[in-house]
């Protein structure tokens, strides 16, 4: 048994409780971009082609030694609350302050004009069904696809080869879903603000698991958007 007595959750069931809320989700709503033109706009096809990308996720993050729930639950809950915690101020700062006078008048618009339930609710189910789709299925698949060519002394997947498929699989998500910055400040807002939070959700995923990933991703916005309404409007 882990220490302190705790037991390992049965990674089966996480995994079909994952699957099951990322279809429903999927089921309400694309959220993604690339997602909503692969399924044609269809409910019923993106409700089963979520987790079937989730699955063939599961089979390459086994291949890439990558892994579902963290190795002891001690820090399940605290360590991805923590970081959430500081990727909201750091966005806060980002969005509040650093950038505030670049920031596109259609985002702060979506960010004032809509109520702070209403973006609770969009962010954190968009943010769960975007780590399904960029973590644990795209990310997957690029660190098991790099690390059959690039492995460490051990023949294991380098860490170069994880690090490559953290940043392309979250660069790949901002093409997809944000529009292409018109002016280098732009692209500098768009890497600080959107580019290195996935980085971060996918260190989390590499380290600590996928679920340890989706908490911080979730939670960020459950601690950011009541925050980021009042500094913005």
């Amino acid at each position: 048994m882990p220490a302190g007595g705790l037991r390992r959750p049965d990674e089966r069931l996480i995994a079909l409780v994952v699957l099951a809320i990322g279809s429903i989700i999927a089921a309400l709503r694309p959220f993604d971009a690339g997602f909503d033109l692969v399924t044609h706009g269809a409910a019923i096809l993106r409700a089963l082609l979520l987790p079937a990308l989730g699955l063939a996720g599961l089979l390459c993050a086994r291949r890439a030694g990558l892994l579902l729930v963290p190795r002891t639950v001690r820090h399940a809950l605290r360590r991805p609350l923590a970081v959430a915690l500081g990727a909201a101020v750091a966005v806060a700062l980002i969005d509040g302050f650093v950038f505030r006078a670049i920031l596109p008048a259609d985002y702060v618009a979506s960010m004032t004009a809509v109520s702070k339930a209403d973006r609770l609710l969009y962010f954190m189910l968009r943010a769960f069904n975007e780590e399904i789709l960029y973590r644990l299925f795209l990310m997957s698949l690029l660190a098991w696809g790099f690390g059959l060519i690039w492995r460490d002394e051990g023949n294991r997947p380098a860490t170069g080869a994880y690090w490559a498929a953290i940043v392309m699989a979250q660069v790949v998500n901002i093409a997809m879903n944000v529009p292409l910055p018109a002016t280098p400040i732009l692209c500098l807002y768009d890497i600080v603000r959107y580019i290195c939070p996935g980085v971060v959700w996918g260190y989390l995923y590499w380290r600590h698991g996928f679920t340890s990933a989706a908490l911080a991703h979730v939670a960020t916005h459950a601690f950011l958007q009541p925050v980021l309404g009042l500094l913005l409007a």
